[in-house]
């Protein structure tokens, strides 16, 4: 309390006193106890009054005791059902959230995992992916402190994702992990891996290769049958020893009829095998008989095009041709034609492009002429500069041309440009807009519009190569990226009619996994109609079953939820009503449940894991010593910590009170004894 306060209040208890003497003693008639005990209550009054206009400041000291938190994960994948470890598991859970001294010691928070992380634990084990990896990652971005232990209850079967053996803690949390499942070694035959291209031609041979894995001690043999359908078409006999534990079988099958076709890979069991569930893997193959043949022009070499080589052809049914303009004397065999950064010597492709009515993506980028595109005058031009700028794609959210919610380009770098706004004369509409200096703007980066006989699209950038790699760094592979521009090739590549109503799906599902359909619907004016209602059927071919259900409205599509689906060959249309509006597709369901595939616990990696993170692995048997070891650790010591807090004093409800009372008090008793 400063000095200035101190002084204050001395001459607040000063002046409550004058004002007591003046009104109470030096002007009373007579003094008797009545008058002191007056005079005493108005001196309090007056000096409780003065205080609270002077109104010092009360410093507290609160301390407050932080119990550092423990963290339990539990895998509610399918993979503990089929172990036997449901109810094992169950117990355990319970066990440790249910402990006394656990929860006198930490704040105890439970999560389960599968495919993902949830915020809750339920009884039914029915998550058809496991993905330990990331689960350990989001748990980290909630849980930041060292003394914050995880405890992980699992099997350590992992069906995705990163190896989990290598994750570390960037806040150097220990992990415990509770390994469930039977640890002893038994034999068991798995078809591993099967490799075999989604698209086949008509009339060709198409590669198949499997993997087939043993684990025993004892030497056995069997067989391996491929069928299609029902129909065997290929086998071949295999031994196994101690020794040789897998072999990898290759070979060809002719596709003689056009459409989807349902493969299975099967060894057979031994007498006695008791996992038998992972002697099988389905796949399906589509057979098809044309090609989109795509050709790129270009005078300059640059990664960008090794980005569209390897895109356009992880799609078997198209090829990419690689041409400098001299080379190129006829557009006839081609569906879509790609121009890479031109230049004067273009101008014979664009013509012939004009003349034949060509699809045709143009891509510019910091070498591209545009004085030469400008004079070309067509549905885009540019006013030109010396200068080049660094930007930033981001997606269209009302894109309708067809679907991309799950393209994300978060944290893609920078595409390169000459320095300028680009201008487009033609009806558009844009799928990646531009984002300079962290400035969001509505100038188009990859914009597309239809001609009168083809559709035609310019990407106004060069460097997206750094996007594929970008994500195989985030995802593991290049799938988005490659499903991301082979809808934009598909598009380009395709003539046809803008369809009011579109069907987005793929040809394969696997039973065990959610399965969604989604759909886009416009109205006369192609803008997304909200309003709609879209009637999807999806037929069973071969027991005719029919299964009618609405589809339900999302930010920008509709969506079906189609997971109750039995293995099999399906149809289905959508409608929409009150319209002749109705689109048509097939694709098939297999029978195949990962998390079936296990028949033991993943103790080598959960044992890797624990001790890169300074925990250990323990069995169900031992969770006695689990918690002990957590109670009695120097590590997850409560912190005690104290806070100091400065307070006025009219703050203080307190003061207000006491000095209603007081006056509350002496008016009371004078009122009592007649003086009021």
């Amino acid at each position: 309390m400063s000095t200035q306060t101190v002084l204050l209040l001395i001459a607040s208890a000063v002046i409550a006193l004058l004002v007591a003497i003046f009104q109470y003693i030096f002007k009373a008639k007579s003094k008797s106890k009545q008058t002191l005990l007056f005079a005493f209550l108005r001196f309090l009054t007056v000096f409780t009054l003065l205080v609270l206009l002077v109104n010092p400041q009360i410093t507290i000291t609160k301390t407050k005791t932080e119990k550092p938190d423990l963290i339990l994960l539990t895998d509610q994948s399918k993979s503990i059902d089929y172990l036997g470890q449901k109810k094992p598991v169950k117990q355990v859970f319970n066990k440790i959230l249910n402990n006394s001294t656990l929860k006198e010691r930490f704040n105890i928070f439970n999560y389960g995992f599968g495919e993902k992380l949830s915020d809750s634990v339920s009884d039914n084990f029915n998550n058809g992916q496991t993905q330990i990896y990331n689960t350990l990652k989001d748990v980290q971005k909630i849980h930041r402190k060292s003394q914050s232990p995880m405890v992980l209850l699992t099997d350590g079967n992992q069906t995705y994702g990163s190896d989990y053996a290598f994750y570390k803690s960037n806040y150097e949390q220990p992990i415990y992990s509770i390994a469930f499942g039977d640890t002893t070694r038994v034999d068991d035959f798995k078809i591993s891996r099967v490799n075999a291209n989604k698209y086949a031609y008509l009339n060709n041979k198409f590669p198949i290769e499997v993997l087939v894995r043993y684990s025993g001690k004892t030497a056995r043999e069997s067989q391996l049958q491929i069928y299609k359908g029902k129909q065997l078409v290929f086998k071949k006999k295999l031994s196994f020893t101690a020794q040789k534990t897998s072999e990898f079988v290759d070979f060809t099958v002719k596709a003689t009829q056009v459409g989807l076709h349902s493969y299975t890979a099967r060894i057979l069991p031994f007498t006695g095998e008791k996992n038998q569930d992972n002697n099988n893997k389905s796949f399906v193959v589509e057979t098809i008989d044309q090609k989109t043949n795509v050709l790129l022009v270009s005078t300059i070499t640059h990664p960008d095009i090794a980005a569209f080589k390897r895109t356009i052809e992880s799609n078997e049914r198209r090829s990419l041709i690689i041409k400098k303009p001299n080379e190129v004397s006829s557009l006839e065999g081609y569906q879509l034609l790609i121009l890479y950064q031109p230049k004067a010597t273009f101008k014979p492709i664009y013509e012939m492009a004009t003349k034949k009515g060509i699809q045709l993506l143009t891509v510019t980028g910091k070498q591209t002429d545009w004085t030469f595109l400008n004079g070309l005058k067509r549905k885009y031009q540019k006013k030109i500069s010396t200068q080049d700028q660094e930007i930033i794609a981001t997606l269209a959210s009302n894109f309708t041309v067809f679907n991309t919610e799950q393209f994300n380009l978060d944290s893609y770098p920078p595409v390169e440009s000459g320095f300028g706004q680009e201008t487009l004369t033609a009806p558009y509409e844009t799928l990646l807009f531009k984002k300079i200096a962290n400035v969001e703007t509505t100038d188009p980066l990859l914009a597309f519009w239809e001609n009168n006989t083809a559709n035609e699209a310019v990407f106004f950038g060069e460097g997206f190569w750094k996007w594929r790699l970008a994500n195989y760094k985030r995802d593991g592979d290049f799938k988005k990226f490659d499903n991301f521009f082979g809808k934009v090739i598909q598009f380009l590549s395709s003539k046809r009619e803008r369809k009011r109503l579109t069907a987005n799906y793929e040809s394969t599902y696997y039973s065990a996994n959610t399965i969604k359909l989604t759909a886009s619907y416009f109205n006369k004016n192609y803008e997304f109609d909200t309003k709609g209602k879209l009637l999807l059927t999806v037929n069973e071919t071969e027991t005719k079953s029919v299964k009618k259900l609405p589809m339900v409205l999302k930010t920008n599509y509709y969506e079906a939820d189609l997971s109750d689906l039995l293995p099999g060959n399906y149809t289905f249309s959508i409608k929409a009503e009150g319209t002749k509006l109705k689109t048509f597709g097939r694709f098939n369901v297999l029978d195949f449940d990962i998390e079936k595939q296990f028949f033991r616990p993943n103790i080598e990696s959960l044992f890797t894991l624990s001790k890169k993170n300074n925990g250990n692995l323990y069995y169900p048997n031992q969770l006695n010593k689990l918690i002990d070891n957590l109670v009695k650790s120097d590590r997850f010591k409560p912190v005690q910590k104290s806070k100091q807090e400065k307070l006025p004093l009219i703050s203080w409800k307190l003061m207000l009170g006491l000095l209603l009372a007081l006056l509350s008090l002496e008016w009371f008793l004078r009122k009592y004894n007649g003086l009021i």
